[in-house]
């Protein structure tokens, strides 16, 4: 195999990619969700105090605030979403996600020291879950996969074993 060969095994065009599981939009806008509540209980109660000094700004803060949290929760979560996509070729896996900055990550499957299969309470219900990937090295030692069918998120940590135990035999 030529290096071109190898390169374009693990390095697919975009378009290749294979997307996550659909439910992970639901846990992504959960988040979101929760995570947005402090804030916007903050600015609430700022903007009631604000009003009391300036009357004419009343809601003014609330109503942003509320546009924004409405934003991060229903809209935002379905780019990030789309934005998020994987490849299992013979050597090693490629991830890519990012919204803002983009990161492309190529994990060969011989530098792959550990492998864990994660769900949190917010991933359970939906039934997805995060792979993660631990590499030899210390930058980016971790690399993880959410959203993830557990059955595919099992089957991806056996099937990346396998490849580690051909390369110790």
């Amino acid at each position: 195999m030529t290096e071109n060969a190898e390169e374009t095994e693990i390095n697919p065009v975009e378009a290749d990619l294979l997307p996550l599981d659909p439910r992970q939009k639901s846990v992504l806008r959960i988040r979101a969700a929760l995570l947005g509540l402090i804030p916007l209980a903050l600015l609430v109660v700022g903007d009631f105090f604000l009003s009391r000094e300036l009357e004419w700004a009343a809601g003014i803060g609330t109503g942003l605030g509320i546009l924004l949290y409405l934003f991060l929760v229903l809209v935002l979560p379905g780019r990030r979403y789309r934005r998020w996509g994987y490849y299992e070729g013979e050597r090693g896996i490629r991830i890519a996600s990012g919204l803002i900055v983009r990161r492309d990550t190529i994990v060969p499957y011989d530098r792959v020291q550990h492998i864990d299969v994660s769900r949190g309470p917010i991933e359970r219900p939906f039934g997805v879950s995060t792979l993660t990937l631990h590499t030899a090295g210390s930058y980016n030692s971790t690399v993880d996969l959410p959203g993830l069918a557990i059955d595919e998120a099992n089957r991806m940590r056996d099937e990346i074993r396998s490849y580690i135990s051909e390369d110790l035999a």
